[in-house]
């Protein structure tokens, strides 16, 4: 019987479809031909798959980056009296109700388990070549690498996941993994294949451009690690969580010593092993960035250097998402979504005025203060500083110049808001650098960082403040800040830390992730907090005091399709 390559969608939709995967879709072309030589497997097994993640981690509407971001005391999208209220959804992300109905949790999932399902399949079909190939077995690695990486996502977001590595594998079989699990099986994947990894830089065009390798693998392995308390811990029980839930009420949402003390010894007796050692969880993330720094990656001169136009030249992103106007065609619709609409088009594209940081994070980078952060500005537009790009001030639609009012933004603004600013309120995404000279709406020729080498930097420093050796923290937390050209600090806590991490990482994708490391996820904030005004569409702020929060309900679409899956305690299906 003759073999043929399976069609791409339906190893990617089969878990969760009902139909079987043992069933033999329509093929396209012969096998032996799509494999007849070393280029043309890589081409049909491994590139076809990088073509798929397009921009579901970063850059689209519903992307990874959606939930780290607008779930945490980051960012918002505020309801402007019509304008992004959508039933709800953004307020209710922000006020942390979180319903299982919601179609951004089931585009996630069905987009981390597409890339997932296509892993599979390519792993399956250069299984049996191996014999005659024995050098496939990079490809091989690879694809499990890449596979690793979307089931930490999975494990992050949704706790409890399903963990299937064969695409023959039917419906029926297919079983929810604890989320301790997970972590187990993304750690023992990462650390098996990291020998048979490329060494290579992936930011950087040539061989590996937009590739996994050994560098972006170490770094997932260091990001296992730091969040280890977290995703050692299985939902059980609606409170399985409680010991991330914050005690600050005061709005400051600041980081407990206290409570930051119990995350590091738990951290202490989580034991992973990376190239045949045993460490803990915070050691292993010193030698993971350690690895990452001898693979030849350090901090860019200037910091914005690594979100300009052309960054694969940048020695700091670790791990990006090629993109041009050209061949990758990722649209980024951060900037999008964000900037006034007279902004916008008087810069030359289109905006949603919608997306903004939040007051905290104002507050955070000391806006207007004595000691306001330089990178600020260089995340955020505030004021009238788009002229830097407009060459002109602009009307704000309800005739007035446009101001963007960074400390005046709500969760909604009701009908007695002022009209200025209802339509400027929040400082808006600035982050990369924008390319006029752009073909296409959104790809403006910045490759999207995921990961980046100042990340890790401020991961080591957390680390050996959590192993007690404060000096070395705050020494590489001032190689951060010098690099910026803020002050340096002289002191160092658990808070300052989390508050580094807001700035240099600001709209990078993180925040989620670290605020329930530091037990702050569940905190009120200057934004959101106890009877806060919010559009009749959404529910009242969720005071979360249990921590079930701190995962995502499964997508109830995911539930009615698998009979063998059940919903995260706290959630109702």
């Amino acid at each position: 019987m003759k073999k043929y390559i399976f069609s791409v969608v339906f190893l990617s939709t089969a878990l969760l479809t009902s139909c079987s995967l043992d069933e033999t879709p329509q093929s396209k072309f012969k096998e032996s031909e799509a494999f007849a030589n070393s280029t043309l497997t890589y081409v049909n097994s491994v590139a076809k798959v990088y073509s798929e993640i397009g921009d579901g981690i970063y850059g689209g509407t519903d992307a990874i980056h959606c939930l780290q971001e607008f779930t945490s005391d980051e960012a918002i999208l505020p309801g402007r009296q019509g304008d992004w209220v959508d039933g709800g959804k953004w307020q209710n992300f922000f006020l942390h109700n979180f319903a299982s109905s919601v179609d951004t949790y089931n585009n996630n999932w069905k987009n981390i388990y597409k890339i997932i399902g296509q892993c599979n399949g390519s792993i399956d079909q250069l299984t049996p070549l191996l014999t005659d190939h024995p050098d496939y077995k990079a490809y091989v690695s690879e694809l499990r690498a890449l596979r690793a990486i979307y089931y930490y996502y999975a494990m992050d977001l949704f706790g409890q996941v399903p963990v299937v590595t064969s695409s023959t594998q039917s419906i029926k079989d297919v079983k929810q993994s604890n989320r301790s699990e997970v972590f187990d099986f993304v750690v023992k994947e990462l650390t098996e294949v990291l020998p048979e990894l490329a060494p290579d830089q992936s930011q950087k065009t040539g061989k590996y451009y937009g590739r996994i390798t050994q560098p972006i693998a170490y770094m997932c392995l260091a990001k296992c690690a730091l969040n280890a308390p977290v995703y050692k811990t299985d939902a059980t029980a609606i409170d399985s969580y409680k010991a991330f839930v914050g005690d600050d009420k005061s709005k400051a949402c600041k980081a407990s010593e206290t409570l930051g003390a119990n995350v590091t010894a738990m951290g202490k007796n989580i034991m992973m092993t990376v190239d045949g050692t045993s460490r803990n969880c915070w050691e292993t993330v010193k030698y993971c960035v350690d690895k990452i720094a001898g693979l030849g990656y350090s901090l860019s001169p200037n910091y914005a250097d690594n979100f300009v136009t052309q960054n694969q030249n940048s020695n700091e992103n670790i791990f990006v998402r090629p993109n041009d106007d050209k061949t990758y065609k990722i649209t980024d619709y951060n900037l999008i979504r964000s900037v006034h609409y007279n902004h916008a088009s008087a810069a030359g594209f289109n905006g949603w005025n919608g997306a903004c940081g939040t007051v905290q994070a104002m507050k955070v980078m000391g806006y207007k203060e004595s000691d306001e952060d330089p990178r600020l500005r260089l995340n955020y537009w505030v004021e009238q500083e788009y002229t830097q790009q407009t060459g002109k001030i602009v009307d704000d639609g309800v005739g007035g110049p446009l101001t963007y009012k960074p400390l005046a933004v709500k969760v909604d603004f009701d009908n007695n808001a002022d009209k200025h600013d209802v339509k400027c309120a929040g400082a808006r995404f600035k982050k990369y650098e924008y390319d006029p000279t752009a073909a296409a709406q959104g790809q403006y020729n910045n490759d999207l960082v995921i990961w980046r080498y100042g990340d890790a930097v401020l991961m080591k420093a957390e680390a050996e403040y959590r192993l007690g050796n404060t000096a070395d923290a705050l020494t590489l937390v001032n190689q951060i800040r010098n690099r910026a050209h803020a002050t340096a600090r002289t002191s160092l806590t658990l808070n300052d830390i989390l508050n580094e991490r807001m700035i240099e990482l600001a709209w990078e994708g993180v925040r989620r992730q670290d605020q329930i490391r530091f037990c702050t996820f569940t905190q009120p904030t200057a934004d959101r907090y106890p009877n806060v005004w919010h559009n009749a569409s959404a529910g009242d702020y969720n005071d979360d005091t249990q921590g079930y929060t701190c995962v995502y309900p499964i997508p109830y679409e995911v539930l009615n399709l698998n009979k063998n899956l059940h919903q995260n305690p706290g959630y109702t299906k």
